[in-house]
């Protein structure tokens, strides 16, 4: 190897090796990650809030008036980040190329401006690659987006709830309509004394904050997550008996939940998402349960 093209090569490893010392930890794990999403952005769930107290007889559920609008959006959970790799299949090219030239031939700042274009151009082919969002087919983005809008999981959730809590208590939940504020010119209604009226001496607050898929354990398979909480408060005081939130789904799964199962985004958005809606429907089913029958919720028979 001549002088010129020693000195060149160490030149371009030194760059390679600024670029690997920017970033020299990989991509965090992609599992458990959202790519598609409706509510807020998921976190880790707080603990459970638990004041003693005597048994609440009778609940009633507060009703939200409109229903929730939930607007789902495709996230991009996917993209890469510049972690040196790129530059350094860049720089392997540049250097094959060089080689292939006789050193006659080939002046250093051409040479030199070989490699930077090759280093750089492994770098932008790296951070540019398609995403799968970008990749997956229209109509499913636009099936599975559809089945999000139109699933109202807050009524599902409540539903369950209702189930599970008339089994506990021998007596089913009271629903009461809630108005909240929506600004100076909205007044809302006064959920406490609404549950009172009705003959509740407790308030439940159930709702689901954020659904949607997640990325899986293989790179292709993505998996149902939601996130739900329950507040109970004492309708004549307003004092917080009660909160928990639960979250469920893939790389976080909860206690007492089966494993999340995984599939294609293809065949989740197949027949109108019918399965995204299943799948939907059985875990906040589950959920629903887990929080009805928590023997730490203060509600009992009358």
């Amino acid at each position: 190897m001549n002088r010129g093209f020693g000195n060149l090569l160490a030149s371009a490893l030194a760059a390679l090796f600024l670029v690997g010392c920017a970033t020299t930890e990989e991509a965090p794990s992609q599992e458990g990650r959202a790519i598609f999403q409706a509510g807020g952005a998921a976190s880790s769930p707080p603990d459970a809030v638990v004041v003693p107290g005597p048994a609440i007889q009778q609940v009633a559920f507060l009703i939200p008036t409109p229903d929730t609008a939930w607007q789902a959006q495709w996230l991009e959970a996917d993209k890469k980040g510049i972690t040196g790799k790129g530059a350094l299949s860049g720089l392997m090219t540049g250097l094959g190329f060089v080689q292939m030239i006789p050193a006659s031939l080939i002046a250093w700042p051409i040479a030199a401006g070989v490699i930077a274009g090759s280093v750089a151009m492994g770098l932008l082919g790296e951070d540019l690659e398609p995403s799968k969002i970008e990749k997956l087919d229209v109509g499913d983005r636009e099936a599975l987006r559809e089945a999000a809008a139109t699933l109202q999981p807050d009524r599902l959730l409540r539903q369950s709830v209702t189930a599970e809590l008339a089994v506990r208590t021998g007596r089913s939940p009271l629903s009461v309509p809630w108005q909240p504020t929506q600004g100076p010119d909205t007044l809302g209604t006064d959920p406490l004394a609404e549950a009172r009226k009705a003959g509740a001496d407790g308030v439940l607050d159930l709702t689901v904050e954020a659904f949607g898929l997640a990325m899986g354990e293989d790179a292709d398979s993505y998996g149902i997550f939601v996130r739900i909480r329950l507040q109970l408060a004492e309708a004549g005081s307003g004092r917080l008996r009660y909160e928990r939130v639960l979250q469920h789904g893939p790389g976080r799964p909860m206690a007492g939940m089966p494993k999340p199962n995984a599939y294609t985004l293809e065949f989740l958005a197949l027949d109108q998402a019918r399965v995204f809606r299943y799948e939907m429907r059985d875990v906040i089913g589950r959920m629903a349960a887990i929080l009805a029958k928590d023997p730490a919720l203060p509600v009992g028979p009358p």
